[in-house]
């Protein structure tokens, strides 16, 4: 198998995704390559490319870009639906395209970017990718729900919790390993097991993402710290603070999206000094070590190292 050089397989996909976004329509245009230039880690693309090198292709086929861009334009939709239903004024330390622009705007774009994730997807042949697809991005799509719903909703469990997050960010990265996989032709049990890889490896990846809300700084986040209790999104270490400390479920219970500013502080203070921000990492690192176990019940091979490398790094973001 020749060398994988993941930089430069990215960079083809980054070039992919630019040429995806010309549209006739200028304003369109403008507001996707807002979102697609402000950066990303394109860990989703990086997945779908590093699962299909344990099948019988060799190299990176055109499906698999395919499916690579196609999960990334998917993946920027969801930002830009999320930032407006959140009302968020910032997004990787950018203007979110609706302050930049208007709302109208940034609902167009969101649907525009799924539109053309959905095109891409289209032109692959085999019925399994469109099986998986279709019915994963209707799980996507009650995820958006659900978070909507439970927004400020102190009642919610943590069972809640991570349904939520498995529908939201679990669910695309398990479908980068899962497809990634299927796209090389992978046998069954390779696709069943990175199809759990990429499960666990999100439900990982945003447990840090809370935790890091509370525990990083506005430069680092791109936004203010707090952004998701401030937006109503009671997040894992803040449901394991209201289950050991009643005044402060008391306190979640009272806010809502009028609550001054303070009010919020005094939350944000008390989760970012409390110990259950070590018991979420160490919920995260459970993820991780289950998704590590597993890679390395597969093939010894290049990929398999990246892989690796790739996911503790995303695990000790600074958290």
């Amino acid at each position: 198998m020749a060398k994988l050089n993941m930089n430069n397989e990215i960079k083809k996909v980054e070039k992919r995704l630019e040429q995806s976004i010309h549209s006739n329509d200028k304003v369109l245009e403008e507001a996707a390559f807002h979102l697609l230039s402000s950066g990303g880690k394109r860990v989703r693309p990086a997945f779908v490319i590093l699962s299909s090198q344990f099948g019988k292709e060799e190299g990176v086929s055109e499906d698999t870009y395919k499916v690579a861009v196609a999960l990334e334009l998917i993946h920027m939709a969801t930002l830009v639906h999320d930032d407006v239903i959140d009302k968020s004024d910032k997004r990787r330390g950018r203007l979110t395209i609706s302050k930049k622009w208007d709302q109208t705007t940034a609902i167009i774009t969101g649907n525009f970017l799924l539109a053309l994730g959905l095109q891409h997807l289209s032109e692959i042949k085999d019925q399994r990718v469109h099986e998986i697809l279709s019915e994963s991005i209707v799980d996507v799509c009650r995820g958006e729900l659900f978070q909507f719903q439970d927004q400020f909703n102190s009642e919610q469990t943590i069972t809640n919790y991570l349904r939520r997050i498995n529908r939201k960010t679990a669910l695309l990265i398990q479908l980068a390993t899962e497809v990634g996989a299927i796209t090389s032709q992978s046998d069954k049990e390779t696709i069943r097991k990175l199809k759990m890889i990429g499960h666990y490896i999100g439900m990982s990846f945003q447990i840090v993402d809370d935790i890091l809300d509370f525990t990083s700084t506005e430069k680092k986040l791109g936004k203010p710290v707090g952004s998701d209790l401030m937006n109503g999104h009671i997040t894992l270490p803040v449901l394991l603070e209201m289950r050991d400390n009643a005044s402060f479920k008391d306190m979640i219970a009272h806010l809502d999206r009028d609550s001054n500013k303070e009010e919020f502080e005094k939350c944000i203070d008390i989760i970012r000094n409390s110990n259950n921000i070590q018991v979420s990492k160490d919920i995260s690192e459970k993820y991780l070590n289950k998704a590590l176990n597993l890679i390395d019940e597969l093939d010894d091979n290049q990929a398999r190292n990246l892989f690796k490398k790739l996911i503790k790094k995303m695990g000790s973001r600074n958290v």
